[in-house]
């Protein structure tokens, strides 16, 4: 049994057209969280991934584990279950951030439900269409996700079958691609390193791939003990770099989408931003330090990023424009 049920929905009046996405989460009956919000110009898939996108990271911030997510648009509940290939290349950044998205949970089930079922949710979006601005009242309010891809783009509602095999226990998201290599395979070894492996099957220097981001937030802070006018509140416009690192790529011949490390960099940090930090946990008992900073920050990432095969290895503290702290892994 799963402890939250989230419906979204999104629509397009004209498909492409004016756009509105809604979602609604409830927990025993009991409405916990809803919103609605218009995205401009869009389709009526790229309106759906976006809802479902919104809504889940609206289960993230409320420290949901267990989620059932009821949407009516076949096209995505089986893209996500793993029926049909993600054909085109605009949908697939919105795929992928709904995937990474689901993973952060302890469960995430998607279930296809018909509309008269999906009321409440199709309501905020068209609500959100007719104000023009975001209703509802959502824990997390809407963002438009961004990418290296025009998200408008999809030729609405095509989509391709995958061939299940019937004795396997599960299908897969993708079909094998020409983009993974021998190389990939031998990545995944328990004995030997990435590096090592791909040089012995390729017999040639291997690389590994680096992705650094950044970002900024204002908050106010003083440092307990400290000898110096530093124990006293005052403020810092921090600039923090991210470094994730891996040695494959994905199905788009990418690290990590720059869009999505940007947005998990960016909600880390709106937990900190125009905060005083002394009153924000862990910091209410270890001094909000740089080096205290770089390294509750990088455990953060580190938790929310699950992307097969990347790894947080870095994160920087710029306190000033000369004064910077990094903590990476070893």
């Amino acid at each position: 049994m799963t402890d939250y049920i989230l419906f979204t929905d999104g629509g397009s009046r004209g498909n492409p057209g004016d756009a509105g996405i809604g979602f609604v989460l409830w927990r025993a009956g009991e409405r916990i969280c809803d919103g609605g919000a218009p995205i401009g110009e869009a389709t009526n898939n790229v309106a759906e991934y976006k809802a479902l996108i919104w809504g889940l990271e609206n289960a993230r911030t409320l420290k949901v584990e267990r989620i059932e997510v009821r949407a009516d648009s076949e096209l995505l509940v089986k893209q996500l279950q793993g029926q049909y290939r993600v054909k085109h290349a605009a949908l697939r950044p919105l795929f992928l951030d709904a995937l990474q998205l689901s993973k952060q949970f302890e469960s995430c089930e998607f279930v296809h439900v018909p509309r008269a079922e999906n009321v409440d949710a199709d309501a905020l979006a068209n609500e959100a269409m007719d104000a023009g601005y975001e209703v509802g009242s959502p824990a997390l309010t809407y963002v438009a996700p961004c990418s290296l891809f025009d998200y408008a783009a999809d030729n609405t509602g095509v989509f391709e079958a995958v061939r299940i095999d019937l004795v396997a226990d599960k299908a897969p998201a993708y079909e094998p691609t020409e983009m993974r290599s021998s190389v990939e395979a031998a990545t995944k070894s328990k004995v030997q390193s990435p590096e090592a492996c791909a040089m012995a099957v390729t017999g040639k220097p291997v690389g590994i791939y680096a992705l650094t981001v950044k970002d900024h937030f204002d908050a106010a802070h003083n440092l307990y003990d400290y000898p110096g006018e530093c124990q006293h509140l005052h403020g810092h416009t921090w600039d923090i770099e991210v470094t994730v690192e891996s040695s494959q790529l994905c199905e788009l011949g990418m690290v990590y989408d720059f869009a999505l490390l940007k947005k998990d960099l960016k909600q880390v940090l709106a937990r900190y931003d125009h905060k005083h930090l002394n009153q924000i946990e862990p910091f209410d008992k270890i001094s909000p330090t740089a080096e205290n900073l770089a390294r509750v920050i990088f455990e953060s990432l580190t938790e929310l990023i699950v992307a097969e095969g990347v790894v947080v290895t870095e994160v920087a503290v710029w306190e000033s424009p000369i004064a910077k702290l990094t903590y990476r892994l070893q």
